[in-house]
């Protein structure tokens, strides 16, 4: 089948998305490519891909990576899947972080990786902590931290909160937390679903981590230190509060929908 053809019978994004994949090149290259007649082998491929893309699993686990920042990082099932809401909170901290300063930092939670990672590449001084309680997560943030080698920068560590950090001191904390309430769950789509309890629900109310990990920045903050975290749409407020009770001075930046998802703290 000619490839002009095959898109103008899947013409949404996912399906670009896991055409261009196979083919090797980038959504916008397609058109490029349109007289190109696929082999069977291609066709089967990318159909048995859109068959199971129907059936709730997320794009970006078929192609096995995502971008975030405009970078590629490698992707495994139950590893969460880069969000815009999330690019929001790099932006927000690069804001912040200055260029010429030796930065340390810690991220809770590396996922794949993709915040370290980003602000490692942005900042050339900057050297990170991070952890994570998910064996894959850290064997993905190794991976993707060797691909755009800042792998000497980002010690990776296994643990919860603070845990792999006692008696550490940082200049931020940063964290893309599980934040959805458990009575979500049941109503959340397939493909989010697949995404895994564990990187998902933050408990029954949600933002249980805020509350735990609260009582503890002030002791791995340096002076005038800075926390951010990602937070739920609805929790603005209540992270405001808890970072305030700790003596936190307290922003909060929302989303392209102009709902809360951002929040930072500056210690004083």
């Amino acid at each position: 089948m000619r490839l002009s053809e095959l898109l103008r019978n899947y013409q949404d994004r996912d399906s670009k998305i896991i055409l261009a994949h196979l083919l090797g090149v980038k959504p916008s290259q397609l058109y490029l490519l349109e007289d190109r007649e696929l082999s069977d082998s291609e066709f089967k491929r990318f159909m048995d891909m859109i068959e199971e893309r129907g059936r709730g699993t997320p794009t970006a686990y078929l192609i096995g990576e995502w971008e975030c920042m405009g970078r590629s990082f490698e992707l495994r099932r139950g590893i969460l899947v880069p969000r815009p809401e999330t690019e929001i909170l790099i932006e927000v901290l690069l804001g912040i972080l200055p260029h010429s300063k030796a930065l340390r930092g810690y991220e809770i939670g590396l996922g794949s990786g993709c915040i370290s990672i980003n602000l490692l590449l942005e900042r050339k001084k900057l050297e990170m902590w991070g952890s994570d309680i998910n064996p894959l997560a850290l064997e993905l943030s190794v991976k993707n931290a060797k691909r755009y080698r800042v792998d000497e920068r980002l010690h990776v560590l296994s643990g919860r909160d603070f845990e792999p950090v006692k008696g550490q001191k940082f200049d931020f904390v940063v964290s893309n937390p599980p934040y959805i309430p458990e009575i979500m769950w049941d109503n959340l789509p397939k493909e989010v679903k697949a995404e895994g309890k564990e990187a998902l629900i933050g408990g029954e109310k949600g933002y249980e981590f805020y509350e735990r990990v609260s009582r503890e920045l002030r002791e791995h903050l340096s002076d005038e230190g800075v926390v951010a975290f990602e937070i739920g749409h609805d929790q603005g407020e209540v992270v405001k509060s808890l970072l305030e009770k700790e003596g936190f001075e307290v922003n909060i930046y929302r989303d392209y929908n102009g709902q809360d998802r951002v929040i930072v703290g500056w210690k004083y």
